[in-house]
């Protein structure tokens, strides 16, 4: 497969910058001009809506062309690296990289506290117990939110996030839960038609669970892509001054291969803890002097289907975007990045059993599926 590196001019990183600079923010990057202009328009609501997996590929080949999000596409955007949840979502709520917020993985190791600890869970990534310390990720690693600093410039605009009933990050701006995305668009279409101007920023977990679980190309997704264009186009079209800025975290692949790196004894043997990250995207911490050995053993493991990278190369690719590097990264980010060009999945054994997640649909890596995402834009005057 192609490999599709990110684009830091043409992200959800840009997006939100224009969103900032229209409430009064100081643009931290570049913005995108498709919706600066949009923007000028002068809409009294503003919506960005996340539809988690939704990908450029998947919008044009599993959409119909008369299909509402399709008629509405405006142009392609790359997804910021890894193309993951956790590192989109913090981007789309910061307006910064994965560079410069640290929240890079799902799951990351923090040495002061010698435990490897999913974010958004806080939870022991291979025990799955809850850590003694509540929010650790917040406490290393703390963001503050677009929404929250465009209400503090502008006393008239009323923010609000809206998130599953489940979401586990409830950080920022007053916070709406729903329970299906017909709840959501209920609660966005009240909340726009009441007095004042509105930020809402929206976010739906799917059809990311469901590929997932079935694929991109299942039945069972294509009724639920049905569903969401049915939904979304009659939220949009009932939603009066209100401008919708609709697009994705990441996109989706299929998943055919998983390899296990409990089952290479000498590749393990060069590490000394479990990769961090994401299975499609894995940091691994090397024991020191054993880094050519290492680099050795995962191009003979693993170089037909991920690209290597030391942490010197993903700082000078800019895998991880532009700005002042986050002061927490140089820990939390290990020492190599195994980064998926193909269709396989990095996975690993520990005491607490074999790795449980075999999904179909993935993401994470660098192919053009994962990480080309739309921006569909429709605004109601």
């Amino acid at each position: 497969m192609r490999i599709e590196f990110p684009d830091y001019n043409n992200c959800c990183v840009n997006l939100m910058n224009s969103v900032a600079k229209h409430f009064g923010l100081k643009a931290e990057h570049n913005t995108l001009p498709i919706v600066d202009k949009e923007l000028q328009k002068g809409y009294k609501n503003v919506v960005v809506l996340i539809l988690d997996g939704l990908g450029q590929h998947i919008l044009m080949n599993r959409f119909p062309k008369d299909s509402f999000l399709r008629q509405n596409f405006a142009q392609e955007l790359s997804a910021v690296y890894p193309s993951s949840t956790v590192p989109a979502t913090v981007s789309f709520k910061t307006g910064l990289t994965p560079l410069q917020h640290a929240w890079w993985g799902h799951f990351l190791y923090f040495k002061d506290l010698g435990q490897t600890i999913n974010l958004y869970t806080n939870n022991d990534a291979f025990s799955r117990k809850k850590v003694a310390i509540d929010d650790v990720a917040h406490k290393v690693m703390p963001y503050s939110n677009i929404l929250d600093k465009a209400c503090e410039v502008d006393k008239n605009l009323h923010a609000y996030t809206l998130v599953p009933a489940e979401a586990r990050d409830n950080f920022g701006v007053f916070q709406v839960t729903y329970n299906d995305l017909t709840e959501m668009a209920d609660y966005i279409e009240t909340l726009t038609s009441l007095p004042d101007k509105r930020l809402i920023y929206a976010y739906y977990n799917e059809p990311d669970d469901t590929m997932h679980k079935f694929g991109n190309d299942s039945n069972e997704s294509a009724k639920l892509l049905n569903d969401i264009n049915y939904i979304v186009e009659n939220m949009c079209t009932r939603c009066k001054d209100t401008l919708f800025l609709i697009t994705a975290d990441h996109g989706q692949t299929i998943l055919h291969e998983s390899r296990d790196i409990t089952n290479y004894p000498d590749f393990l043997n060069t590490i000394h803890q479990m990769p961090v990250g994401c299975t499609r995207c894995a940091g691994f911490y090397v024991k020191r002097g054993r880094e050519k050995e290492f680099v050795k053993l995962a191009k003979k493991y693993f170089g037909d289907k991920f690209a290597i990278f030391s942490k010197s190369e993903v700082l000078k690719k800019n895998l991880l975007g532009y700005g002042e590097m986050h002061p927490e990264l140089d820990n939390v980010l290990g020492d190599y990045l195994l980064c998926a060009t193909d269709d396989c999945n990095i996975t690993y054994s520990t005491i607490y059993g074999k790795p449980k997640l075999n999904p179909i649909g993935i993401h994470g890596g660098l192919t053009l599926e994962e990480m080309r995402v739309p921006l569909i834009i429709y605004g109601n005057k």
